[in-house]
């Protein structure tokens, strides 16, 4: 087993020779199997054991076998105690789920301080069966037919090349000391009733079940690769960036094979699952405005484009009093300055409408800077009558999603600029104008 060990963690490249590595140990037949494992090889490790509190005694008996271990070896040794139960009722989620999260982070912190390459956990094949039959019940994709990824950024699976039973005979030959946890029996829980119950049947009908899945899983892990690489081709011919916003062009996206497939492989990464991306592709062919609402993201169908953004991106801008002495002022999306002087000595006019220049005395202070409101009209410059705020966006072509961060100043009520799109005729510098009024609009510092 030992050379096995070794020739799975070379040939998946899961650790160079002097890595050092951060070892999960339960305490359990599995990990203390990694644990002698990796003392016969090439890679220095630390040790840490997650105390979850959840089996009494049982849970102390653990952690002590655990340090004991660490200190035969001499290796470092690391626990904390973790009121699993309170945290899994605060947050509405499993006993399982509260443990899992608890233990990744916690790790992961420990991983980063002793400056382990790698955490390593004892999951095994029989391990890696048992999740592709719980991914099945539930309903997977391509990525859950790998059963247990070998490894996933930091977190390293080197027992994956061997099962359970392997793994007990050499326990027994070598004489590990393991604790039992009975809780695995319990028939309660949806992977333990498919580990007492459907495994003996599928052993039964294939006796080399784990060898035969072990190469199932290598043959998966290199198709999945092949599979993210020709996502990651799609992404870069469909998708744009701009800031905090994405966009994923219509036209190249309905050029590939299976569209909707390839839509949900772009979006999953937003929070959009897969019955919201079958709405969201039949709406490819609608008129623009369709929204879709994922728990962290917005979409909105546009013409040719798919518009992504957070929802901060769509909170309008608070209000802000400007006063006479107001030099500088970062509100909702953007930066203001403010300057004022002789008209002799004004700058050169505006050539874009992110600049206001304006006759001082024909405003009235504190000016008001807000976003715009349905109703709110203005005078452009350049015109004799009224036009509403709205329509200029619309003609000036601003996206549904940052209209409610376009922001207007106001003098009394009227409107003297809409911030980056148009200024007011009624406050524009002429022949009698003695001072001038300038303001520039910038993206924050």
């Amino acid at each position: 087993m030992h050379d096995q060990f070794i020739d799975f963690v070379s040939r998946h490249d899961l650790l160079q020779t002097g890595d050092k590595a951060l070892l999960a140990l339960s305490g359990g037949m599995d990990s203390m199997v990694m644990a002698e494992l990796f003392r016969t090889s090439p890679f220095p490790f630390a040790i840490a054991h997650c105390n979850f509190q959840l089996r009494g005694k049982e849970s102390e008996s653990d952690q002590e076998l655990v340090g004991q271990l660490a200190a035969s070896l001499g290796a470092e040794f690391f626990t904390k105690r973790f009121p699993t139960t309170a945290y899994a009722r605060e947050r509405g989620i499993s006993v399982q789920m509260a443990a899992r999260e608890l233990r990744y982070h916690w790790m992961e912190e420990v991983r980063q301080s002793t400056g382990a390459a790698a955490l390593a956990t004892a999951h095994h094949l029989d391990d890696a069966i048992e999740t592709l039959l719980l991914n099945l019940v539930r309903g997977t994709g391509p990525a859950g037919l790998r059963g247990i990824p070998v490894k996933n950024r930091q977190v390293i699976r080197p027992m994956l090349f061997t099962g359970r039973e392997a793994i007990s005979a050499f326990a027994a030959g070598k004489g590990i000391r393991y604790r039992e946890d009975l809780s695995n029996k319990e028939e309660k829980y949806l992977r333990n009733k498919l580990r007492v119950r459907v495994m003996p049947v599928l052993r039964d009908l294939n006796p080399d079940l784990t060898h035969t899945m072990g190469q199932f899983f290598e043959i998966m892990q290199g198709a999945e690769a092949a599979r993210q690489m020709m996502v990651e081709r799609q992404r870069k011919d469909c998708m744009r960036y701009h800031g905090k916003e994405a966009r994923l062009l219509i036209a190249p996206l309905k050029q590939l094979p299976n569209p909707e497939y390839f839509l949900y492989e772009l979006l999953k990464d937003y929070g959009f699952g897969s019955a919201v991306c079958r709405d969201i592709y039949r709406a490819l062919d609608t008129q623009p405005g369709k929204t879709f609402i994922s728990p962290t993201h917005s979409l909105i169908k546009d013409r040719d484009t798919l518009l992504i953004f957070p929802y901060s991106e769509e909170k309008a801008a608070p209000s802000a009093r400007i006063t006479e002495n107001t030099r500088q002022l970062s509100i909702g999306d953007h930066s203001f300055r403010f300057a004022s002087g002789p008209v002799g000595e004004r700058p050169p006019w505006p050539k874009d409408q992110n600049t206001l220049l304006a006759d001082r005395a024909k405003l009235r202070f504190p000016l008001l800077l807000r976003p715009w409101h349905e109703g709110d009209k203005m005078k452009p410059l350049g015109m004799k009558g009224h036009k509403k705020v709205s329509d200029l966006l619309t003609g000036a072509k601003i996206p549904r999603h940052h209209k409610g961060r376009v922001m207007v100043l106001t003098s009394e009520d009227r409107i003297v600029w809409v911030a980056g799109i148009r200024s007011d005729e009624r406050f524009k510098l002429d022949d009698q104008s003695r001072e001038y009024y300038l303001v520039s609009l910038g993206k924050p510092t």
